[in-house]
């Protein structure tokens, strides 16, 4: 065998072992780009996941907080109304004229036993000397009155709490 033979041998066997070694480097990259497509693919799909628990999750507290918020703000809009109502009715109330007193005094005491005390406004008690047989316990400052019989205490205070 000639040294040129054997140069073509060896320059053979390179290019087949250079061949050899592109394919499995070839083959070898392809692999890992497989590989980190798919890691690639499960990490997107984990921080899909991960993203639409967590919408979800702030839209658990979200929803329940603003309506909470909302149910606040109604209330105290009701408060307000309330406020003003009562407001208007006392303002009413202090404004009749001792004719229409009388005539609710009256009116209410046909439910009340026929003795006791009656508490009213320094104010009212000419009129409930003239309407009421119940003896005089004393003042109270609200418009209305009570009236203690026994064990019983009736209110027919008008007044509101807040």
């Amino acid at each position: 065998m000639g040294l040129e033979e054997i140069l073509k041998q060896v320059e053979e066997t390179g290019k087949e072992k250079a061949a050899e070694i592109r394919k499995a480097t070839v083959e070898e990259v392809e692999a890992k780009m497989d590989e980190a497509s798919k890691e690639s693919n499960e990490l997107v799909s984990q921080i899909k996941s991960e993203t639409s628990r967590r919408i979800e999750q702030l839209k658990q507290q979200e929803i329940p907080a603003a309506e909470l918020e909302v149910k606040r703000n109604l209330l105290e809009m009701q408060k307000d109304l309330l406020s003003q109502t009562k407001t208007k009715v006392m303002d009413k109330l202090e404004d009749l004229s001792a004719k229409e007193l009388e005539k609710i005094y009256s009116n209410l005491l046909t439910k009340v036993p026929k003795e006791g005390k009656l508490f009213c406004r320094k104010k009212d008690q000419a009129i409930f000397k003239k309407i009421s047989k119940l003896t005089n316990g004393g003042t109270i400052d609200d418009l209305g009155f009570l009236v203690e019989a026994g064990e019983y205490r009736l209110d027919f205070r008008f007044y509101l709490r807040d």
